[in-house]
Formats: C-alpha cells, structure tokens, sequence
C-alpha cells in the first residue's frame, strides 16, 4: 500500500531483519506499536475519537445521527454509512488521483467488514423508528490527519470502534396520529447504548504483510511500518472481532499467497486482533476514568 521510495540496500537491511525476527524499530514480527485513544473530541457529533500511533498516523472519527427513511430492502432496520477524507495535508501522496483511490478501497473494506460480512452496529432494528418510513442514519466521518507510519486501514477501524462507543444517540417519541417525530433536546434520555452497539461483536481491522520470498512465519508481521510496507509483496487486510470471527478478508500486492502462507496469515491476524481489542477496551475505559476524575475535581 505504501509509496515510498526505498533503495536495494534499504529493502535488504528490512527484509533481514524480519527473518531474524527484529524488525528495524526494535520490535518482533508480532509486536504492535503504541497507539493513544482519545472520545469526545468533536463536540457537535454524537460520538467522536481520535487514535495516534508511533510513527505520526493520526485518524479522527466523528459520528453523527440523523433521521432518514429505511433501505427499501431492510425497512425495518436503521442505516450506517462512511465517508472517508484522505486530505493531502496528511500526506503528499494523497494528491489527486491516488488520494481518491484510496478513500474509495478505505470506504469499500469498512462497508464490505462492518455492514456485509459483520456489522458495526449489532442490532440494526433497534435503530428503526417506524418500520419503512422512519429510523436513525448513522454518518461515520473518517478524517486523515496524518499518515506516516503505516498499518492505516487498522488504525481507521480502531478510531471507528472507539466513535461508536462514545456515541449516544437522542431518544425519540413518535405521535402515530400525526406522524410526528419529537427528538429529546436532552442528551441525558437517549438510547440505551447496550440496545445497538455490543463492543464484543463489533470488528476490527487487521493488516498482516508478507515480506521477502520466505514461506515460513518468521516472513509474515503485523502493524508494518510505511517502510515495510514498500518491501511487502502481499498483504491481506482481515476484519476480526474479539471472539476470533472473520468477517471479511481483502488481498493487496503483485504477488500470490500459498494455502499455507494464507492460513498462517490469518492465524496471525485472529491472534493481533483480539489483542487489539483487549488494550483498545482498556485505553477506553482508562481514558473515561481520567475524565470522569477531572470533572470530579473541577466540582469540588
């Protein structure tokens, strides 16, 4: 996925190092960076996050709900939808064409992982006022800060997650007679988040990179730099919630991937993800703590 520009020596020194299993920032193949969660940052959105790893990758994700009228298909049931904004102040790369590209690939794995194979949001109907008629939209807005440091499409979907888990969406009450819908101004009565969003069953996105020519697992790394990126010859982007499941898989790269070389891959990336999930729960849960803290101190 990456495009820059790396010299044969530069590309060797990567690639020994993988299969000595000690990439070039000191990490093993199956290490994952540090990354920082931050909720609540966008102050006229439902829910919002913001997610920074090492290396200078930085993704805001604002949710915001509105009403809209049911697919024709699920009338019965609520809608979600993406927008992604791949900024050429982010990146260089991002100027014309290739920036577009990317948002759309981006928007296709997000819809193909969150709202095809599994579902960002566990339970659709509860998000279905009037069956065919009424029900709440959600509108993900993902924003590219920056991208240097690789493993992108990972760190969307844990922005992602973590927007969805900061958003409260307004209860409502509906007049049958009038046909009426009245929006509670109240942010104290809304939906009871349980109802739509299970932490559990939502997935995220895990990318594994296969580098060098090597079949054995010593070739394959998660979380790949933008660097190890230019020496990957194929890389699968797999979404993986907390209990194991796939919910979607997508190939990248020029070269094909052996059954075995494949089957060690998503090993790879069922492992990662459940970690991923456990520490993002964690930065979460410490994160509100800390708010939650600081707004006791500032009542005192």
């Amino acid at each position: 996925m990456a495009n820059v520009i790396l010299s044969e020596a530069e590309k060797l020194f990567i690639v020994h190092g993988v299969e000595q299993d000690c990439r070039n920032d000191g990490r093993t193949n199956t290490d994952y960076r540090e990354f920082s969660v931050e909720t609540g940052v966008v102050s006229s959105s439902n829910g919002s996050a913001r997610v920074k790893v090492e290396g200078n990758t930085d993704v805001l994700v604002g949710v915001k709900v509105e009403l809209d009228s049911p697919d024709i298909k699920t009338p019965d049931q609520g809608r979600i939808d993406f927008f992604v904004d791949c900024s050429a102040l982010a990146s260089p790369r991002f100027e014309g064409r290739e920036g577009k590209e990317l948002g759309t690939d981006i928007y296709n794995v997000l819809n193909s992982v969150y709202c095809q194979g599994a579902t960002a949001v566990s339970n659709l109907s509860k998000l279905c006022i009037v069956a065919g008629k009424h029900c709440w939209l959600l509108n993900i807005d993902i924003v590219i800060l920056e991208c240097s440091a690789g493993s992108l499409y990972d760190i969307i979907s844990l922005a992602v997650k973590a927007a969805l888990f900061d958003t409260q969406i307004p209860s409502v009450e509906y007049d049958s007679e009038s046909e009426e819908i009245h929006v509670m101004s109240d942010m104290n009565e809304c939906m009871d988040q349980t109802e739509w969003f299970n932490f559990e069953l939502c997935p995220l996105l895990v990318t594994v990179s296969k580098i060098g020519s090597s079949s054995s697992q010593s070739a394959h790394v998660v979380d790949a730099t933008i660097e190890e990126e230019a020496c990957s010859t194929s890389q699968i982007v797999m979404g993986v919630d907390t209990k194991g499941r796939v919910s979607g898989c997508r190939k990248y790269g020029t070269h094909s991937l052996s059954f075995s070389s494949f089957a060690t891959m998503m090993d790879l990336g069922t492992k990662t993800a459940k970690e991923l999930h456990d520490r993002l729960k964690q930065q979460l849960i410490a994160y509100q703590q800390s708010l939650n803290s600081a707004l006791t101190l500032m009542d005192i």
